[in-house]
């Protein structure tokens, strides 16, 4: 065999080489979006898509023709990341870690007295709202949220018509509930 005979395999080679190479980097933008995705950081997603682009470098033979570069690309990608994931957890001090908890139990603290104050508020409010109220209509909420009876009952200890309690809650649950409305908005 002469000389000449053996160039074109190890130009077919490099053909291959440089095409795969070349569609691996035509699909670069989509990578550092996908691997950006994954670690919400950009500079980390470029580092990481960085190192795949020298593992596709460097496995170009292992590419299948007719299949996608661009999916072949990003399990590389992928696999990058999972490495950049555990790196960064690695190298968490634990200082950050205690700082990250403090955060979190801050939040939860701040939460927490938030609602139980917001809780405080509307019950003020209720209670203001109420005294608010005729005492009849005081009585018929007595007589359905203390006492928990049916609107029959509460006709008959009222001496009120079903039509009627059911009328009167109605109206006395609207005004309290319009009152203690206002009353927040005011508290705020």
């Amino acid at each position: 065999m002469d000389s000449s005979s053996e160039i074109p395999p190890k130009a077919d080679d490099d053909e291959r080489r440089d095409r795969i190479l070349r569609s691996a980097f035509e699909c670069r933008e989509d990578l550092v979006t996908y691997a950006r995705v994954l670690l919400g950081n950009y500079s980390a997603a470029e580092d990481a898509v960085q190192e795949a682009m020298l593992v596709v470098v460097a496995k170009h033979e292992q590419f299948e023709e007719g299949t996608s570069v661009l999916a072949w690309c990003r399990s590389i990608v992928r696999i990058e990341v999972l490495r950049a994931k555990q790196r960064n957890q690695r190298e968490r001090t634990l200082a950050q870690k205690v700082l990250d908890d403090a955060v979190d139990a801050a939040f939860e603290e701040f939460q927490s007295s938030r609602t139980s104050h917001e809780r405080e508020l509307r019950r003020d409010a209720l209670a203001q709202c109420v005294e608010q109220i005729s005492d009849r209509s005081k009585r018929v909420l007595e007589s359905r949220f203390i006492d928990e009876l049916g609107y029959p009952q509460i006709g008959e200890r009222l001496s009120m018509s079903i039509e009627a309690v059911r009328k009167a809650l109605f109206r006395v649950k609207k005004q309290v509930r319009e009152c203690v409305e206002t009353r927040l908005k005011t508290a705020q």
